[in-house]
């Protein structure tokens, strides 16, 4: 049996994914589509992989199998199969796009505001914290998907007030509740925000919300604008897409290779950037940026990269895995790069060795400040002790070598 999800980037008919009795997925531009491609690994004039379409569609849903269990229950899919899921759960996913199982603009009806009021989204972070893989719930009506492992759900801000979303109501934030048994998450997380703010490095609004007797990680999406009485959906995709990888693969994508990819399909100054992103994750202890944590953001004429986001400082949890995901000069833990390493990432990368050694290291001294005013004030104890983390992650590029 054929199916088809059509897509709708920014307004316009972007193309067609269909899937066929082979089960090989495949994407069709529209003569509408914009020039910019919906992804690197689809390009517009042809040439994608075989499996470049479905790991793309891929990317949109959660990488836990228990997750997607649960949304093909409660959103009523047939199965867990991608098609499925985002025929039901596509209105409202990472990126513009929109994808419907039918021929129609998303946006051609009214608006389906449906309030999320704080008994409704305590209720539903408490659900999240008891039952990390409970992403959704049959009680609400939002219709979203997030990619991820950690649980989380999608709301909309309209006016001061919270509303669930779906395909004519983009989110505009993301809730992310911490797992139990990891004291102080939130406040860290939301305090890397902060910190990459203090420093230049691009990052999205983020706070702890506080709703009723719950406390969960916010930050605001910035794959959204705000324009009007509802934001506007911009595209984005993370570097896994932009590769070609399934999420199982997310590991697997080294700094060398994002580099030659932006390098030559973008630019050498988003390459500068993304270096300056991978930088300030290791000084600040995030072992776990892996290649879905780093994204760009594909606009109809110009591809930029996106703001830095999920930067968990893993550093203050040694129960947690210390080896990056992606090694800078062959370094394996944060503790151990020194300017050296980035000399030698530079170098076997094609970019201009002085230019990253001044970049991280002036990022290393910017960092060192801002911690230590930031750490210093909390009563958060994890907080509290980033500055020590920051301090050692950095120590090498404070001293003459």
């Amino acid at each position: 049996m054929i199916k088809v999800l059509y897509a709708w980037l920014e307004g316009r008919h972007a193309g067609v994914f269909t899937r066929g009795t082979s089960a090989l997925i495949r994407f069709d531009y529209s003569e509408h589509a914009p020039a910019t491609p919906i992804s690197l690994s689809l390009p517009r004039d042809g040439g994608a992989s075989r499996r470049a379409a479905a790991n793309f569609l891929d990317n949109l849903l959660p990488d836990n199998a228990a997750a997607r269990d649960q949304m093909a229950s409660v959103y009523g899919a047939e199965s867990t199969d991608t098609f499925d899921l985002l025929a039901r759960a596509g209105g409202d996913v990472a990126g513009g796009l929109v994808l419907t199982a039918r021929e129609e603009p998303p946006t051609a009806g009214p608006l389906l505001l449906d309030p999320a009021g704080d008994e409704d989204i305590a209720a539903r972070i408490a659900a999240v914290k008891r039952m990390p893989d409970q992403w959704v719930d049959a009680a609400t009506p939002a219709r979203f998907s997030l990619a991820g492992t950690q649980g989380k759900f999608a709301i909309a801000e309209i006016g001061g007030e919270w509303y669930w979303s779906n395909a004519t109501v983009p989110s505009t934030h993301i809730v992310k509740p911490a797992r139990q048994d990891v004291p102080g998450l939130e406040d860290v997380e939301a305090m890397a925000m902060t910190l990459a703010s203090m420093v230049g490095v691009a990052a999205p609004s983020a706070r702890v919300l506080r709703v009723q007797d719950q406390t969960a990680y916010l930050v605001e999406r910035f794959d959204r604008v705000r324009t009007g009485q509802v934001a506007v959906r911009l595209h984005a995709e993370d570097i896994a897409q932009a590769i070609g990888k399934r999420p199982d693969e997310k590991y697997d994508v080294s700094a060398q290779q994002v580099i030659r990819l932006l390098r030559e399909q973008i630019s050498d100054e988003i390459t500068y950037a993304f270096v300056r992103q991978l930088a300030i994750n290791v000084f600040l202890g995030n072992a776990d940026a892996h290649a879905k944590n780093y994204s760009l953001l594909l606009r109809p004429d110009d591809i930029a990269l996106s703001p830095i986001y999920d930067v968990v400082p893993v550093g203050l949890y040694p129960e947690f895995d210390q080896k990056l995901a992606m090694r800078v000069g062959g370094a394996r833990r944060a503790a151990e790069v020194t300017p050296a390493h980035w000399r030698k990432l530079a170098r076997t990368s094609g970019l201009s060795e002085a230019r990253v050694d001044e970049m991280v290291t002036t990022l290393a001294h910017s960092l060192r400040e801002a911690v230590e005013t930031f750490a210093t004030s909390s009563t958060v104890p994890e907080v509290a002790r980033s500055r020590a983390l920051v301090v050692r992650n950095t120590e090498p590029f404070t001293v003459p070598e």
